[in-house]
């Protein structure tokens, strides 16, 4: 799942001094705007029960309202069941159905103010390894959080006055309440002056500057994001250069979720096809012995903080390292591991 949310600040500081002036003082930042909520999905074992008679999963979604990387109970807005079919009964009778999951993107509207994720579950009733619409049992959204605002400043002309008794500039700042990119009276919350000198021979003051890059997965952000570097134009290029850096911060993505479905066949190894990918990982299989496959991960993952989940009833899968899976398939007539099987989903959800 991928959820991936990305907020953009901008800053600018003008200083300038007028012809035989001192350098004038130089303003102050402006106010960061606020991070927008990050959106959090918990998958845990339900037990056989009211919810699922065989039992499953319980997913629980919702807005990370408080910060502290934990979907907490009062944080739960929705809440879903993914449940395990019936056992068959024994004898010669046909395979049961598989079941399917289903990714696709939310736009933004009634499901999902900012857009997100859109899982649905259901039973391949016809055979075809197409989850279609008459077959969908569940549906669950995974919401993008809301945008933080954007600070704001403006430079304007000083007049001769109490604030500047030789004229100068007037500088303010604040966060951009009503999103239409003008700081308007109502959002002023800082004003600053620079003030011209009485005399002298000053030099202009340096233009601050403010880049904007993709973060990679890594240290600074386990999902990715975005960094964001901000310092004084020391050379006058217009380009924030490495060594004028003065304070990075970032902006990180908060699901990390990987999906493959995976079918074998013959005694071939099983090959996995990725529907959502923002863990930066792959996973690659091989086949041990007959119905029992390792699945290798690259680059290696928390096993303490990592589910490994799967849609099929027969199929079982177990994370034994931090970067191993091993997937089992379970003949559908006996207690033995079989070869053979399509479109079975598998899944690793890290939650930090």
């Amino acid at each position: 799942m991928r959820n991936y949310f990305i907020v953009f600040f901008s800053f600018c500081a003008l200083l300038c001094s007028c012809k035989k002036g001192v350098t004038g003082k130089r303003g102050e930042d402006g106010t960061d705007g606020s991070n927008g909520k990050n959106s959090l999905i918990d998958f845990v074992a339900e037990p056989a029960g009211a919810n699922c008679a065989n039992g499953g999963y319980k997913v629980l979604s919702g807005i990370d309202q408080n910060g502290n990387g934990t979907l907490d109970a009062s944080e739960v807005q929705v809440t879903k069941y993914l449940c395990n079919g019936d056992n068959g009964s024994g004898g010669q009778g046909s395979n049961g159905k598989n079941s399917l999951i289903s990714f696709v993107t939310e736009g933004a509207g009634a499901n999902c103010a900012k857009g997100g994720y859109k899982v649905t579950s259901g039973v391949d009733a016809n055979g075809n390894n197409v989850l279609d619409a008459s077959e969908v049992q569940n549906t669950a959204y995974i919401c993008n959080g809301n945008e933080g605002l954007t600070s704001l400043s403006s430079v304007v002309a000083e007049p001769t006055s109490a604030n500047c008794p030789n004229g100068g500039f007037k500088v303010t700042t604040g966060l951009d309440v009503n999103r239409n990119n003008v700081l308007d009276n109502s959002e002023v919350q800082g004003t600053q002056y620079i003030c011209n000198a009485a005399g002298g021979t000053g030099t202009d003051g340096f233009n601050s500057l403010v880049d904007v890059v993709p973060e990679p997965i890594g240290s600074n952000c386990a999902g990715g994001g975005t960094r964001i570097n901000y310092g004084m134009d020391l050379n006058r290029n217009n380009v924030l250069d490495a060594s004028e850096i003065s304070r990075t911060s970032y902006i990180c993505n908060a699901n990390r979720v990987y999906a493959s479905v995976v079918s074998q066949t013959g005694v071939a190894a099983p090959i996995g096809v990725p529907l959502v990918n923002n863990l930066g990982v792959t996973v690659t299989w091989t086949r041990i012995a007959a119905g029992r496959y390792t699945g290798t991960i690259s680059p290696a993952i928390n096993q303490s903080k990592t589910l490994v989940l799967s849609n099929n009833t027969n199929v079982t899968t177990t994370l034994t390292s931090n970067n191993s899976i091993l997937l089992e398939n379970v003949c559908t007539s006996a207690s033995t591991y079989c070869d053979g099987f399509v479109n079975v989903t598998v899944g690793l959800l890290v939650v930090d």
